[in-house]
């Protein structure tokens, strides 16, 4: 199938997909005219990356698990151990972004503090009057 095909049956991009070729993660065979030829198997590649890109897999780690997957001795129980490794890292991550936004819900009731203290200080100083800004007339009281 052309890559045009392979993109419409899979949902991965043709730009994707070329750069999966260029990755060395799926191969494709070149026609007289130089147009990509992809077998049925390469269909069942693809949907093994874009399953593991879109659980936050990386490109590397896929591709250390894709001659495992195409000789069939991926196990579930080692996929299994995948994602259970990658839900730490996301739990991880979680608590990361949870902290940080504890820092920043901090640091904005600092600044509201500080922001409230300025308006009492401003309330309670005595009110400064400042001379006119006209100057006074010659003989006027």
């Amino acid at each position: 199938m052309r890559i045009s095909e392979l993109a419409q049956r899979t949902g991965v991009s043709a730009h994707r997909l070329r750069r999966y070729e260029s990755l060395g993660l799926i191969r494709a065979e070149r026609t007289r005219g130089g147009y990509r030829e992809f077998s049925e198997r390469t269909a069942r590649e693809v949907v093994f990356i874009a399953m593991g890109r879109d659980l936050g897999f990386s490109l590397a780690m896929l591709a250390d698990a894709l001659p495992r997957y195409r000789a069939g001795t991926l196990t579930i129980d080692e996929m299994i151990l995948t994602m259970r490794r990658r839900i730490e890292e996301v739990d991880a991550a979680i608590a990361e972004q949870r902290a940080l936004r504890e820092r920043l819900v901090s640091h904005i009731a600092w600044f509201k503090q500080r922001q409230r203290e300025a308006k009492r200080r401003q309330a309670a100083a005595p009110a400064v009057r400042f001379p006119s800004s006209t100057p006074a007339k010659k003989g006027s009281p």
